[in-house]
């Protein structure tokens, strides 16, 4: 069985569990990728299961499909889990390093590779200059405590500490402004990652662009303010605000992207 097959089967396994058990069930960490092709199965016990994806705060690019029977009334699944952290799948630990490493998150994730956890039970690493957050399932989360003491070159300590203490940071930004022939989506990635007109339609039809954290295959799909773009292997940016049209009918915009 393929990999996205066996994801899948996993996935309406854990959801179909949910709507037979009446409990709250999860998947592991996805990729934005694996998010995208769970996007078949929303259509599966519609009515009677919500599906969320959380990662821990609302731009986590690893996220876990978390499936809530609808009677429970879940609205906002990060607000839920706060108040009810025992049905949260993962936990959040921060990990203080020595004064005198400089470390990266290839330098965590290698780490935590290394002590043989397995890629899908690591969420987001954020990287902090004196400390950084990992989000991690709970069946793995006492083992990285007690046995993560080194990373690259660098001594470490760990401690859970709640989700609540997480501060999303987006790092560092820059917004553009940019001129584009229409808003389609092959036009606005041409501008926002400097691409020829061409790569940017092969890059959308070869499945390396995602709206929202959904693979988008339509070069003439048309976005909207706060929609966020990424290109695999290029980046992420946000199309954050629709300025006007000039009187040539090109459209104004102003495009945020994170370095």
């Amino acid at each position: 069985m393929e990999e996205k097959d066996l994801l899948l089967s996993r996935c309406l396994d854990a959801k179909k569990k949910a709507l037979d058990s009446f409990m709250i069930t999860h998947t592991n960490f996805i990729s934005v990728e694996e998010r995208s092709q769970l996007s078949c199965i929303e259509r599966e016990y519609n009515s009677d299961i919500r599906t969320f994806y959380y990662g821990g705060f609302e731009e986590a690019e690893r996220t876990v499909a978390i499936f809530v029977p609808a009677v429970f009334g879940v609205e906002n699944i990060g607000e839920y889990l706060a108040e009810n952290p025992d049905d949260c799948p993962f936990c959040l630990v921060k990990v203080s390093k020595d004064r005198f490493s400089s470390l990266t998150h290839r330098d965590y994730l290698g780490s935590l590779m290394g002590l043989g956890i397995k890629r899908e039970t690591v969420g987001d690493i954020t990287v902090r200059d004196d400390f950084t957050f990992i989000f991690v399932l709970k069946s793995v989360s006492r083992y990285v405590c007690e046995n993560l003491t080194k990373v690259g070159r660098g001594t470490v300590s760990c401690e859970l500490c709640p989700l609540t203490e997480f501060v999303y940071d987006e790092g560092e930004t820059e917004t553009f402004f940019c001129s584009v022939a229409s808003l389609r989506l092959d036009s606005v990635v041409s501008s926002a990652f400097n691409l020829s007109r061409t790569n940017s339609s092969s890059a959308v039809k070869g499945g390396l662009v995602y709206i929202n954290s959904q693979q988008m295959l339509k070069n003439d799909y048309i976005l909207k303010e706060n929609d966020k773009i990424v290109l695999r292997g290029k980046g992420k940016v946000v199309l954050e605000e629709i300025i006007g049209e000039s009187k040539k009918g090109r459209i104004h915009i102003n495009i945020k992207k994170f370095r």
